[in-house]
């Protein structure tokens, strides 16, 4: 089952029992894959995941996005690359995978910027990441912004260089989970 909208550790720890329990109740259903911010994992959160990975399979995935603080900030993500590095190890010897989702192509970073944050991503030592290029939803100050030109989006050719860049930093256990994404087409 994956929880992947929003920061889903997010809310009191019984709850989140529950709403697990339900979801691996289902027959279906093997393991959890928990998507959620580095800053939103309270130890006690930390402690129910660990437990919960003792039972089944469980990877945790971290919005890292990038390193870089200026563009965090633009993304008004409301944390820190620091939490992520704290996130990273709390988990660690937890029992259960981890993971990362990082955008490439932000305004304003750089190839160097972008190669910043993938060798910090194999630094970090993560089971698994998830690659995104910035995508623009309609109806949001994004979309104003690049359609007034004051934002510019990476182009194809740009992207899958970062993609390839990325890939060749990045340890070979390294699980890559997604090259790209993109919004639903009517949005």
């Amino acid at each position: 089952a994956y929880f992947q909208p929003a920061t889903n550790t997010y809310g009191p720890v019984d709850r989140l029992q529950a709403l697990y329990a339900e979801a691996l109740a289902h027959p279906k259903v093997i393991g959890l894959a928990i998507g959620t911010r580095p800053d939103c994992v309270p130890p006690p959160v930390l402690e129910l995941l660990s437990e919960l990975s003792r039972q089944t399979f469980v990877s945790v995935e971290y919005g890292m996005q990038t390193i870089h603080a200026k563009s965090l900030e633009w993304m008004n993500r409301g944390h820190t690359h620091r939490e992520m590095i704290d996130a990273t190890e709390r988990s660690r010897q937890l029992g259960f995978e981890i993971g990362a989702h990082i955008i490439l192509g932000l305004p304003g970073e750089t190839r160097d910027d972008m190669l910043a944050t993938a060798r910090e991503a194999a630094r970090l030592n993560l089971d698994a990441v998830k690659l995104h290029n910035l995508y623009v939803v309609e109806q949001t100050p994004l979309a104003d912004r690049v359609r007034a030109g004051e934002v510019k989006m990476i182009d194809r050719n740009g992207y899958v260089q970062s993609v390839v860049d990325t890939l060749e930093v990045l340890p070979p256990h390294t699980v890559i989970q997604r090259l790209g994404g993109e919004a639903p087409g009517k949005y």
